[in-house]
Formats: structure tokens, sequence, C-alpha cells
């Protein structure tokens, strides 16, 4: 289970060795999330990304795309649709054929082509996915992203493939102080005060949602929350009759499929749930990457949680935090209008309480 306080830390440490090598590079052994140690050239100058979140993150640590050789079409997509198609432009240029379909089985002639110095892979998708880049002679770097710990510790390992290890701590550091931060508002808030939360990733003829032991079940307590789905494990797929009988006060949309609230507003089936009635349905923001799955700028997605679900508890002003984080992770200040957009506020614009994100008229 994830944890929801600070104590677990990251579950595989990343440890890193360097002899000098000849010019400004480094051979480095680096052990990465699945355990293993791996050799590596550090910084890197080439890296090749499967995992969908990893190269914005990547991208943070090193404020700059120029050492992104390959992604995931998938990341390209959220970056097309959130903020880093401004901020690093040059992603455009970014190969994405690497995989095969949309998933995570790498295109491996195509990875070996791009000459990377590594390639991030996902340890938590089976063995095969990963044993292929193996099997082929790169240089293969497992990255595990079930639970906040794993988070950390796949930054800091960036940190070090970056040659970054100093930043990429401050980044860690700093979604720490925030963890702690939440704790300490919501530890002695009663259950009974705590809204009950649905994270609806899909919404049609069946509702995919997520339950107790996944990432959201622990944004959603770090935010002073409880999970309406928390009965039940994983991500799972469940009917409108179990809804229904759930009736959260809260309905959060995902950005990994095309809802709105006013899709929820306007179906007449679910008519009847507590969120629906006092329209309380929220798109969740999309800034560097989604803010639904763990990432980089995951502190700012538990303050806007927590500023929804608990408006007076919280004193942080979110689009204060929102500019002070993205200067330091990207160096760029955010203007009104690119934080109503990350918000989406014209989205959520129907929904109660939303008025306060947005910049003032």
């Amino acid at each position: 289970m994830l944890s929801s306080l600070r104590g677990m830390r990251p579950a595989v440490a990343v440890v890193i060795g360097v002899a000098a090598m000849a010019g400004s590079s480094r051979a480095a052994e680096l052990t990465d999330q699945r355990g293993r140690t791996v050799a590596v050239t550090a910084p890197a100058q080439r890296v090749v990304f499967l995992p969908m979140p990893a190269p914005s993150t990547y991208m943070a640590i090193d404020r700059s795309a120029a050492h992104v050789a390959g992604m995931n079409p998938a990341s390209a997509t959220a970056m097309r649709a959130g903020i880093l198609s401004r901020i690093f432009p040059s992603f455009d240029q970014i190969p994405t054929g690497i995989t095969r379909g949309a998933g995570v089985v790498p295109n491996v002639e195509a990875i070996m082509a791009l000459h990377p110095d590594a390639v991030l892979q996902w340890a938590t998708s089976g063995d095969e996915p990963i044993a292929m880049l193996d099997r082929a002679g790169l240089t293969v770097l497992g990255l595990r992203y079930g639970g906040q710990d794993e988070v950390e510790g796949a930054i800091l390992m960036m940190g070090r493939l970056a040659g970054q290890e100093a930043r990429a701590g401050r980044i860690v550091e700093r979604l720490r102080q925030r963890q702690d931060v939440l704790a300490t508002t919501f530890r002695a808030t009663p259950e009974a005060e705590r809204p009950r939360v649905l994270h609806l990733s899909r919404a049609s003829d069946s509702f995919a949602v997520a339950g107790r032991d996944t990432y959201t079940d622990f944004v959603i307590r770090t935010a002073g929350g409880r999970n309406a789905a928390g009965e039940v494990g994983g991500s799972r797929t469940v009917t409108l009759e179990q809804l229904l009988v759930w009736n959260p006060d809260v309905i959060l949309l995902g950005n990994f499929d095309s809802a709105m609230p006013a899709d929820l507003y306007g179906d007449p089936r679910l008519q009847g749930i507590a969120a629906i009635k006092q329209r309380r349905v929220y798109r969740v923001p999309l800034g560097g990457y989604r803010w639904d799955p763990p990432s980089h700028e995951s502190a700012l997605a538990w303050t806007w949680l927590a500023k929804l679900l608990h408006p007076d508890r919280l004193t942080t002003d979110l689009r204060t935090e929102m500019r002070d984080w993205y200067s330091f992770l990207y160096n760029h200040m955010l203007a009104d209008a690119e934080i109503d957009a990350i918000l989406q506020t014209p989205q959520n614009d129907a929904s109660a309480g939303y008025a306060r994100f947005a910049a003032a008229r």
C-alpha cells in the first residue's frame, strides 16, 4: 500500500559511482529501480524514454529538451496539449516512433537507430518489454512509478543520469516539504469531514475508477479527502449502479480520455449522485505533464485538490504556488492565461467553487 506520509523513501536506492574518462565524459555505474547496476555514460547526451511521464521530468531536471533523443508518442501528445510545447518548442522534433503501437512494447530497431546513451523503460510492465532492450545490448534503466517513494527514486536516478544530482535532490525535497505541510494540515481531520472523492478515468457506458493501492488514492488522502472507491483494489471498471451506491461528493476526470464536467452534468443517468447535484465535477489540470499520475509537478496536483476540498483550511495561493514551481522547474514565468489553461478553467467554469482559481477579470 502506498504511504501517505513522508516516512517511506525510495524503495530502491539509486547508487552511482564515477570514474574519470577522456575529455568531459564519465563512466558511471547506476543502480536502477529494478535493482540492477548498469554502466552508463554521464552526463548522458542522448536518452530515449518509453515511460510517458519521464521525458517531461528529465526536461525539468535538465532545464532543456536537448538530451531527449526519443520518447513515447503519448508523451508528445501531453506536451502538445499542455504548456511544455511553449516552454520547449523543440520537443516537436524529438522522434516518437520508438514503440510498436501506443503502449510500452519497444521498436528496438528504431531505438537503436537513435544511438542512445541510455534507454529508460518501465520495470513494472512485465519482463519482455524491458528484456527486448537488454537483449539488443542497449543500456537500459528500469523505472517504477507506483508510489511517491518510487517517483522520488526515479527523479533522483534521472538526475544522476543527467549529471544534475543536486538539482534532482532539490526537486524531491520540495515535493517532501509540500507533502509534510499537507500531512500536518489534515492529520487531525475527522473522516466525516473528508469529502468522498471519485476519480473517473473514463465515463461512457462503463466507468473506470481508481481504488485503494493506487497513486490516485494517495493523492486523495494527501489532499484531505477519502476515496469513494477505496473498497476496491487498484484500477477497476465498475457499473453505473456501483457509482450510485458510492454517491461521491466530488468527481475528478482524468486526462487520458475526453470526458468533461459538462458531459456528466448532462448525463441523465447520473443526476442522483451528490457530485452532480452539487456541481462538483472537475477536470484534472494538465501542466508540464498530466496531473493525474505521479510526476515532478505532483505537489501542485496535491495543492490543487486540497484547495478544492478544503478551501478554508489551506492558506496557499495556488496561482502563486504555480508561478513559483514553474520558475523553479522550467525557468519560466507563467502568464495568467497559461495558468488558466493548465487549470482548465474554461472546462471547469460551471463547477462549484472553481472561479477562485481563475485569473481576476
